[in-house]
């Protein structure tokens, strides 16, 4: 006979880290901006969401965070409200903006036409694509997959997370890009059921609400 843990399911929690100086400012950082913090209001983000997390008395929850400071600084009171550990998950971290670094996101809309890959997919000219981030934040979700009644809860960032739902949707990056479906706000949150066999339930998709309302 099954246990009841078994039968709950399995959920993960997509979670795009805290506000940060370069959020406001609206440009573009490679690798080298992997050490920005968090700004005030991104540090609120994070005590926000530890409150409402805790609330909602997930079972078995796991924290992981990139390896981007941002996002750990945003894992951390998540981790300690709920009393595990912080681990830290490699391959979740931010998009390569290759020679986009430095520049506005508005330049981005200009010369889209420019936004290719070296590997060819649609992504950032040097840098990386959505097609190889969704698949190296994927093959990363494999190695630590949710199991029946836990929780696995993954902050990250917001390229990444639109990269790698496309993969876990079957959604074309180019459309998941230009979508505003997918664009998860500071703090953000999708929620999913984890499927073994197929493509995940979504419960909900880029939440910048009421995280209390969660299920």
């Amino acid at each position: 006979m099954p246990t009841a843990v078994s039968l709950l399911p399995a959920r993960l929690l997509l979670i795009r880290h805290g506000e940060t100086e370069n959020n406001v400012t609206q440009i573009f950082r490679g690798p080298e901006g992997g050490q920005a913090p968090l700004n005030a209001a991104g540090f609120r983000h994070a005590q926000q969401l530890a409150h409402r997390l805790k609330a909602l008395n997930l079972p078995s929850p796991r924290v992981y965070a990139s390896t981007y400071l941002r996002a750990q600084q945003t894992a951390q009171p998540i981790a300690e409200a709920l009393d595990v550990p912080q681990q830290t998950l490699e391959d979740v971290q931010e998009l390569d903006t290759g020679t986009f670094a430095g520049r506005s996101y508005a330049h981005m809309n200009e010369f889209e036409d420019e936004m290719t890959a070296p590997d060819g997919h649609y992504g950032f000219p040097g840098g990386d694509s959505l097609v190889g981030a969704g698949e190296r934040f994927h093959a990363a979700l494999l190695k630590i997959r949710p199991q029946p009644g836990e929780t696995v809860l993954i902050v990250s960032h917001g390229a990444a997370l639109v990269s790698v739902l496309s993969k876990l949707l079957a959604v074309d990056p180019r459309e998941s890009w230009r979508s505003d479906t997918y664009r998860h706000a500071n703090a953000a949150v999708t929620e999913l059921i984890w499927n073994e066999t197929g493509p995940p339930e979504v419960i909900r998709l880029a939440d910048a609400g009421d995280l209390g309302k969660l299920e």
